[in-house]
């Protein structure tokens, strides 16, 4: 993970390597039971490196310590690894060009679930495992199986909202811990 971390450190595949403070590769456990996916840095992780270290983070930690984890449990990371300008949603070229670096981090972890946060992060894992994504509303909170390419490795793909839409629209705060809570039972139903 280290040596992968370093080659995301250097990328300069696409536009966004031109106006990042750093790269945020990700952190957690390796190998990891649970990966949880966002779209993309946010100011605070660009300046920190550290993934949902924002309000979205305080929130995220809110809603993994709700089903017994913390963020030690779990690897954090995002589909984008720069942080798009003024934290637009990353263009489909962007996604393009880090996703070699999303799929060698699961090919390393080894993760049992995956949980991709938001629209674009679900699109993305949905359209690398083929799976059919008719809209994000249609999926959310679903466990989907899917096995990995290569080795035939089963995982579970388990899209939730993503943390930040309670800033923006604090109604949604009661769909996005039922997406939790039922993350929650997926994972202690995988014991």
């Amino acid at each position: 993970m280290e040596a992968l971390a370093g080659q995301i450190g250097s990328c300069r595949k696409c536009a966004l390597a031109l106006s990042r403070t750093r790269t945020v590769p990700g952190e957690g456990p390796a190998p990891c039971r649970v990966m949880l996916i966002g779209e993309g840095p946010g100011k605070k992780e660009d300046e920190s490196g550290r993934p949902f270290v924002g309000r979205a983070g305080a929130i995220l930690s809110d809603l993994l310590a709700r089903i017994g984890l913390s963020r030690e449990d779990v690897f954090i990371t995002s589909v984008v690894k720069c942080r798009p300008p003024a934290n637009r949603t990353p263009g489909k070229g962007e996604i393009a060009a880090c996703m070699p670096f999303l799929d060698r981090q699961i090919a390393v972890l080894s993760p049992a679930v995956l949980v991709p946060m938001g629209r674009v992060a679900t699109s993305a894992i949905f359209s690398r495992y083929g799976v059919s994504f008719p809209s994000f509303r249609e999926v959310r909170g679903r466990s989907v199986l899917v096995s990995e390419m290569e080795t035939g490795r089963e995982m579970r793909i388990v899209p939730v909202y993503h943390p930040a839409v309670i800033t923006h629209n604090p109604p949604a705060r009661a769909a996005l811990e039922e997406d939790f809570m039922r993350l929650g039972e997926i994972l202690a139903d995988l014991h």
